[in-house]
């Protein structure tokens, strides 16, 4: 999905092993030709993604997807066990921005590789750390610190969504938004009167994100419960 960038792109390339020691949870979802970011979430064989990574914009489950995690030892490409992935939507690109989440199983663990545990609803504005693809190419890996500005909304199930100031670009989906080592929330899209124009955040040019909570929280849960 496409995304918008803020007047000041504070998005840093890491250096080399940084990823491995500061980010080992975080990889890239790759299904197909399309390339996003997920994160290991409560445990090393379980993921956190978008939807719309995992499905395409005919509502058809995308083939072949693997996650490329940063760090791990020995850490290659794991594909997903397809027969436990859980989305929000079908079609979640046709759908409200709140059932754009997705929970995989992994067909392995990634071992040496700390997974991120779940933070409470957060007080905003709050800052957060975004490492995610999208850095300008899709499989670009860029951190930043940003923040999530201002709660925009909230579906009848209990997920909020965020308005958020970091930067993304097409390889970003599914990013988590992180404190410490806690996901406060994954990033899903933008909206923007001019998206092709590089702008300050405002209520007219924003990317968002939302909570893991809800039914995205349950699916989690009860695929760390396996």
């Amino acid at each position: 999905m496409p995304a918008v960038n803020m007047s000041m792109d504070r998005r840093s390339a890491p250096a080399p092993g940084e990823l491995s020691k500061r980010f080992p949870a975080i990889g890239l979802v790759r299904c197909g030709a399309a390339t996003g970011t997920g994160q290991l979430t409560l445990r090393n064989d379980v993921i956190t993604t978008a939807a719309h990574v995992l499905i395409d914009q005919f509502g058809k489950r995308r083939i072949g997807c693997v996650f490329e995690p940063m760090g791990g030892e020995g850490a290659g490409p794991v594909p997903l066990d397809y027969a436990s992935i859980v989305t929000g939507s079908t079609t979640p690109l046709s759908q409200p921005a709140t059932r754009d989440w997705g929970v995989a199983r992994l067909v392995a663990p990634v071992s040496g590789a700390t997974p991120y545990a779940l933070a409470g609803a957060p007080d905003v504005p709050v800052p957060v750390t975004m490492c995610a693809g999208g850095n300008r190419s899709d499989a670009a890996i860029g951190v930043e610190k940003c923040s999530i500005r201002r709660v925009i909304g909230m579906a009848g199930d209990g997920i909020q969504e965020f308005a958020i100031d970091c930067n993304a670009g097409p390889g970003s989906s599914g990013a988590a938004l992180v404190s410490g080592n806690r996901i406060l929330g994954i990033y899903v899209g933008y909206r923007s009167e001019a998206p092709q124009k590089a702008q300050a955040f405002s209520k007219r040019h924003y990317n968002f994100a939302i909570s893991v909570s809800g039914p995205f929280r349950r699916a989690l849960l009860a695929a760390a419960a396996r």
